[in-house]
Formats: structure tokens, sequence, C-alpha cells
């Protein structure tokens, strides 16, 4: 019932998004009910705690953006393969989730700026929050440290810069491709992520973390820089690896050639045309802790080909230019189902 639910929600919120003047639609809803509004800016501001705000395909100008109660915001995905009957949702701006918006989900977008909990130390308790695959310029979990934001669950991201967390405790970092990650402290999983800082600080200020099933391009001198305290453990390296300071850990792979590791990549930084399985005669097969491939293509529930949101994804649109006698347009829409 769930999946023929989310098909005909699909279908509902693509009719919504067609009119005479092509326009955009944004979908507010609120259990069975929706709204249905032209702007991003008057979608938001109808939204009541406890609301998705469902987002078209295009361009759209949020400026920075304060989100202050519980809202899934949640958009048609950032891969251009996987969204070619609607287009990437593109959002430019920033978004700033507040106090008050415990329990908030971000997912499906592609955000010119960054994603930050807080703009002041009375603002940034924020908690139960999931950012997840999405394409963003920055994830920061405070606005004065040390966080106070818990319950964070950062997965399946392609973060163009750094995941900053201010010393926050009680988060989970997962599948992300990332340039950094630094600044945790405490009940931290860092796992199965992709980091392509290559010099430089990097996974720096990181204290009684888990890190695990990373793969990690670094090939300067300052990795794990100002870090203590850590379970290092089944890590792709580049470069050569000795455990550092009062660091622990075993099962770490060092000195792995770029070239060896991925299907396909070339360069420092992520792009969608590159293929980030790991090769089959990679060691990291079968290498992580537990037991499937080290990278974001392990765990038992890999990283989603195309980072397709939760919500049914609309794969072939067919608008006729024309309207019948009675203004009719013939529409043809092919919908697929998501598990997650």
């Amino acid at each position: 019932m769930k999946t023929i639910a989310n098909i005909t929600l699909a279908v509902i919120l693509f009719a919504a998004s067609i009119s005479v003047s092509a326009q955009s639609r944004f979908v507010v809803q609120n259990g069975q009910n929706s709204q249905v509004f032209g702007t991003f800016a008057l979608a938001l501001a109808a939204t009541q705690a406890g609301d998705t705000l469902y987002m078209p395909g295009g361009t759209f100008n949020i400026g920075t953006i304060y989100i202050d109660h519980t809202l899934t915001l949640v958009g048609v995905g950032h891969y251009p393969d996987y969204t070619s009957a609607t287009g990437i949702t593109w959002l430019n701006g920033s978004i700033f989730l507040r106090t008050g918006a415990d329990h908030s989900l971000l997912q499906g977008f592609y955000l010119t700026g960054d994603v930050r909990l807080g703009n002041n130390s009375s603002t940034q308790n924020v908690n139960n929050v999931t950012i997840s695959r999405c394409n963003v310029g920055n994830i920061q979990l405070y606005a004065s440290a040390p966080a106070t934001a818990e319950q964070i669950l950062i997965s399946e991201n392609v973060v163009r810069g750094t995941i900053v967390g201010g010393d926050a405790q009680n988060v989970l970092i997962e599948k992300n491709l990332a340039h950094n990650i630094q600044s945790f402290n405490n009940n931290v999983l860092i796992s199965n992520n992709i980091i392509f800082k290559p010099t430089g600080d990097t996974f720096n200020y990181l204290t009684s973390c888990l890190i695990q099933n990373n793969i990690i391009l670094h090939t300067g001198s300052y990795l794990f820089y100002g870090s203590s305290s850590n379970t290092i453990a089944n890590n792709i390296f580049v470069r050569d690896f000795a455990m550092p300071g009062s660091n622990n850990g075993s099962g770490n792979i060092g000195s792995q050639p770029l070239n060896t590791i991925f299907v396909n990549f070339e360069g420092s930084t992520f792009n969608y045309e590159f293929d980030f399985n790991l090769q089959e005669t990679s060691p990291g097969k079968n290498a992580a802790t537990d037991g499937n491939d080290i990278g974001i293509y392990g765990t038992v529930i890999p990283y989603k080909e195309g980072a397709v949101p939760f919500n049914p994804n609309i794969t072939f649109q067919q608008i006729s230019t024309v309207t019948d006698q009675e203004g009719n347009i013939e529409v043809e829409v092919n919908v697929s189902a998501q598990e997650r």
C-alpha cells in the first residue's frame, strides 16, 4: 500500500507542476492535504511543523533561508542522468536549520551554499536531523563551538567543502563524497566515506571517534592533525600510513596508487561522470569491518545510484504542445517507485 500511495502522490505532484504557462509548482503536503504554490518562498512560508515541501526540477533563487520547525524538504535529485525527465533541483542559496527544526530531513537537491545548524549560540540546538542525497557546499553543525546538536545523520551526500562539527557528539557520517571532515568529539561514527582533500589539515581535530572503511586520498603531511584517541580501522590510504599519536586501530591499507582504487576516477574532486565502485582487484573488496567493500558502495545498504530521493522518480515525461478542442493537454508520465 505504501508503494501505491507513493506512486499516486508522485503523479499528483507532477500534474500539479504543469500549467498553461509551464511554470514550476511547489507542493506542501500535510497528511492527506496538499497545497500548490508558484514560488519556493510562498511554499516555505505556508509550511507548518511536520509538513513536507516537494520541489520540482529547475533553478530557484532561495537566498539564505531559516527553518525553525520540523520540515521535510525534498527535491527530484541532483544527478543529471537520473533527472533527465525533470531536470535537477538546483537551489541558489544557503539553509539554516534553527532551534525548533528537530526531526527535519533535507534530501534530493543541489545547493550552491551551505547547510548549517543555527546562526548563533541560542539557535543552534537542533537534534535528530537527517541530511542525505544532496550536493552542498559545506555542512556545519554549529554556530558557536561547542556544538549542542546531537543525533545527526549525514548520509550519501556530495559535500564540495567540509563537514565540520564544532566538537559535535552523537553523529553518524556515512557514505559521503566530501572534501574533508573535521572537529568531532565522542560517539561519532565516520564510515564508508570518500575524502578528496589532497593536502593540508585533513581529518583534523577528531577525538574519540570511530573512523572506519573510508577511502582517503590525502597525500600530504597533516593527516589526522590534532586528532587523538580515535579508532582508525580498515581504511584505504593513497599515502603511506602509520597510526598517528594516541589513536589506535587495525586493518588499514596504505600506499594504494589512486589509479588502482576506483573503476573510473581522474583528478581530486567529484564529477558526476566518475564511477566510485572499487576495481575488482582492489584490496578494499570485502575488506571493510563488516565484510563488505570499503567506500561508499560498502555496507549492507550501499550508496544509492544517482542519489535518487525517497519520493517516486519520474523517469519519462512527454507533454503535448497543443490542446484538444476542450482545452486538454495530453501527458505521458513514467514513474519509478523507491524503496528507500
